[in-house]
């Protein structure tokens, strides 16, 4: 008996020993993964800096974020491979920094010694995805300077749930949010963060724009002296003459004589003719229809099938306060009607083309994001408000403010309305904003013969807007009775992961 509990007793020492001497797993920090890494490296000039990507790697990197002291720690090493060079260089991270009120890290060397140089630096800024001011999920913008380059790479470090649903909020259960004719596809690979790569630069690696551009000016102007040494052996004659043609220029008197007629009463009558133009109302139109009023900007967080959505712009309260709107929401019920701003501006612009290209008919709009985002029913994305799903047009009022399919039998349905349709698309991409439309395969096939035969795509083409319509038209087989229409991340929405671009081919 004393030889057990003997034993015992040093099993019990052992465990807590082990236990007290186990490091805290705060300290242990999280993996991270890579977000975005082009297969070749490219090198962008953004805003007068030049930003090189897919040149960089990253090794044993890790993420502390200590939810106590609101403070996070990057360690690890990030590699490079300079530009017209062969070595690749290797840099030590051990940075540090506090969130913000805003949601952000400024992550500095943590080290005096660490301290960086002119012709070197390194620093990162992390973006917190999480809410409730919390950082424990997040993506982290890396930079190292070198010889006036910054090198880019981004990780993140994902611990939370940012599909889950608001537990506060009235939910609709997932059957009765079952998109007709099958789910969403979300069709290629995430690409990175937007963020904000320059004001990093600027603010946290403290790097200036290079002075190049400057100094081009200056080696001009000797050359703009040479031509006037060569004026003296010219003859003299056509100096003579270029007074002459100066000497219409002296009938600036009659010049002189109309600021005295501005007085009299006939050109006042002139200066009032401007003053009905602010009374038509397609101007005060204009504004209302640039997108719906919110308190903030809203923010698409993560990606379309991983994010959520902040400050959302409330469609169908736009609907109704804005009659006649050319849109109807038409399952108001599942509340699925929020969007970000951008969103918002596309449905009201194209509110505005159906109603002046179609009077009197209204564009029926079904899902668009829950009013936090998250998962919504058996869609695959729509989950960060920049997803929305769209009736086709149908010359059949029967057919009209529903999801009615336009293929028949692996045919165009005789009442859909084509040329409208493709108008529609073509405004919309023109716009820089559409990410993709997702369209059945027989429908974008009619289009590509549409655009043949009008003379609007031509073999090779891919500069024309019709080149770049089809391409940013996405086949795919669930989408005959409806268009979804995704819009890209703007700089605005700083937490959204954008899609990657689609190939550069009409797919025709």
């Amino acid at each position: 008996m004393k030889y057990f509990t003997k034993t015992l007793t040093i099993l019990v020492s052992f465990v807590m020993m082990t236990t007290g001497c186990a490091p805290d797993s705060r300290e242990q920090g999280s993996e991270v993964k890579t977000t975005y890494e082009p297969a070749q490296p490219n090198i962008q000039d953004e805003e007068g800096y030049k930003v090189v990507r897919g040149s960089t790697r990253v090794q044993d990197v890790s993420v502390n974020f200590d939810p106590a002291t609101k403070g996070m720690t990057l360690k690890g090493r990030v590699e490079f491979l300079p530009v017209r060079s062969k070595t690749v260089q290797t840099v030590d991270l051990n940075l540090a920094g506090i969130l913000d009120a805003n949601g952000f890290i400024a992550l500095k060397p943590l080290n005096p010694v660490d301290a960086q140089s002119e012709a070197l630096k390194v620093a990162a800024k992390a973006t917190c995805l999480s809410e409730s001011g919390d950082c424990r999920s997040s993506f982290i913008d890396i930079y190292v300077y070198h010889n006036e380059i910054v090198y880019h790479h981004q990780v993140e470090s994902i611990q939370d749930d940012l599909t889950a649903a608001d537990p506060e909020a009235e939910q609709v259960p997932d059957e009765e949010l079952e998109t007709e004719g099958g789910s969403d596809d979300v069709e290629g690979e995430p690409g990175r963060y937007v963020g904000d790569v320059v004001d990093d630069i600027e603010k946290i690696l403290e790097v200036k724009k290079p002075e190049v551009k400057k100094e081009e000016p200056k080696k001009e102007e000797p050359k703009q002296q040479e031509p006037k040494k060569d004026l003296p052996k010219t003859e003299t004659p056509p100096r003579k003459e270029e007074p002459k043609k100066e000497q219409p220029k002296t009938e600036a008197p009659p010049k002189k004589e109309d600021p005295k007629t501005v007085p009299p009463k006939k050109d006042d009558s002139k200066k009032d003719e401007p003053k009905p133009e602010p009374k038509e109302e397609p101007k005060k139109e204009t504004p209302a229809a640039a997108a719906p009023a919110i308190n903030k900007v809203s923010q698409a967080i993560g990606a379309v099938n991983t994010g959520r959505l902040e400050n959302a712009a409330n469609m169908l309260v736009y609907e109704q306060n804005h009659q006649p709107s050319g849109f109807h929401v038409i399952r108001p019920e599942r509340k699925a009607h929020f969007a970000t701003n951008e969103l918002a501006y596309i449905i009201v612009q194209m509110a505005n083309i159906t109603k002046k290209d179609l009077p009197g008919y209204q564009m029926s709009i079904g899902d668009l994001s829950r009013e936090k985002g998250g998962k919504l029913g058996r869609h695959k994305s729509h989950t960060n408000g920049l997803d929305a799903d769209v009736a086709f047009y149908f010359d059949n009022k029967n057919l009209q403010g529903a999801f009615t399919s336009a293929v028949t039998i692996n045919k165009v349905h005789p009442n859909w309305m084509m040329k409208q349709q493709w108008k529609l698309f073509k405004e919309v991409v023109n716009t820089q904003l559409i990410d993709r439309i997702f369209i059945h395969g027989t429908l974008k096939k009619a289009l590509c013969e549409h655009a043949v035969a009008t003379g609007e795509l031509k073999k090779g083409d891919m500069q024309s807007l019709a080149a770049q319509t089809l391409r940013r038209l996405i086949s795919e087989k669930d989408h005959h009775n409806h268009f979804h229409l995704r819009v890209k991340c703007s700089k605005a929405q700083v937490r959204c992961r954008q899609m990657a671009e689609p190939i550069n081919t009409t797919g025709c």
